[in-house]
């Protein structure tokens, strides 16, 4: 009789990752999963599931990009560990930054979008291409909306490793507003 289940073990043979990148894929909830809480075999996934998530590990080059480095003990001397902002609601960081740019119009040339996020403009239109953002194209310029570009940049994904100058001060700035 075939299991329905695998362990967390099992899980990082199968997905061919390293135990650290697994355990925080499952407490970022990045594979649905239980947790037993047990000391051992913490963890316990479907296997639908993990076969769902290597598949989407396969066919989109860009899933899980913003994880690059941070489970490699191969990292430039002197480059920190990214700075993990635990502490930052994501809806709260998001609403923070519709009044942060509410003088910006409602749709946003994507080279401006990007850099007010801190990515490359090719990541914005891999996006658009990806669906998972929204854009239109005006006498050969591409535009996205204002609120899905927030929406981008307040995600806990996002938020968990911060990439680019723009974005960590963006983050600064929200959190000494907190205070």
């Amino acid at each position: 009789m075939e299991k329905d289940t695998m362990s967390g073990s099992e899980l990082c043979k199968y997905l061919h990752i390293s135990t650290r990148k697994m355990k925080y894929l499952m407490d970022h909830n990045y594979i649905p999963h239980e947790n037993t809480g047990q000391a051992t075999y913490k963890y316990r996934v479907r296997i639908v599931d993990a076969r769902a998530f290597k598949r989407r590990m396969e066919r989109e080059p860009d899933f899980l990009s913003e994880l690059s480095g941070l489970f490699t003990s191969t990292r430039p001397a002197g480059t920190p560990m990214p700075k993990k902002h635990d502490r930052i609601d994501s809806a709260d960081f998001e609403k923070y930054l519709l009044l942060r740019w509410a003088d910006l119009p409602d749709a946003l040339p994507t080279q401006q979008a990007a850099r007010l996020i801190s990515v490359r403009p090719q990541r914005l239109h891999d996006e658009v291409r990806a669906g998972v953002l929204h854009s239109v194209k005006i006498r050969g310029k591409q535009y996205c909306a204002k609120v899905e570009i927030i929406a981008c940049a307040a995600s806990p994904e996002r938020l968990a490793c911060p990439r680019g100058e723009a974005y960590k001060a963006l983050i600064e700035e929200y959190l000494c507003s907190k205070i």
